[in-house]
């Protein structure tokens, strides 16, 4: 086989390798700005997918982009789930934006810390069809300052 070849087989086998590895998992995901960056305490954020693979198992995703000058090093989130038939299930969690140091948790862009939190892992949806999600935050102050959107993702489970 000639250098040519060589390099032409193992660049092939590489750029195979790099699709494979970059396969997502996605099946939903939905991120809702929040106007003038003040999350108000009413405000509910509503999320709706067709579920139609109730036989592997899902992670369910909180995403959160709050500036790096966000005034606590925690949020409280309430996430209310509707399943096709009417089964409705209620959480109120808790997650850490900051560490004790000061250190954002998530990845920094600019002013803006992008969380990505893990709220339910290896479930498996009982059922298929249309499910609900609403989120709203859940912080003493009514009016919550400095968050510039959040949302919800689903990935399948590997």
């Amino acid at each position: 086989m000639t250098a040519k070849k060589t390099f032409l087989t193992i660049g092939s086998l590489f750029a195979v390798l790099f699709l494979y590895s970059c396969k997502d998992n996605t099946v939903f995901k939905k991120s809702i700005a929040i106007p003038e960056n003040l999350w108000q305490i009413n405000d509910t954020l509503n999320f709706q997918t067709e579920i139609t693979d109730n036989e592997h198992f899902f992670n369910i995703f909180l995403t959160l982009n709050a500036k790096d000058n966000y005034l606590t090093d925690n949020i409280w989130l309430i996430i209310s789930s509707e399943s096709p038939s009417g089964n409705a299930l209620n959480d109120t969690v808790m997650f850490y934006i900051f560490n004790q140091t000061g250190k954002p948790y998530g990845k920094k862009h600019g002013d803006i810390i992008k969380n990505k939190f893990l709220y339910k892992t290896h479930i498996r949806f009982p059922e298929k069809g249309t499910y609900k999600f609403t989120l709203r935050h859940g912080m003493r102050e009514h009016d919550l300052p400095r968050v510039s959107s959040s949302g919800l993702s689903i990935e399948k489970a590997e």
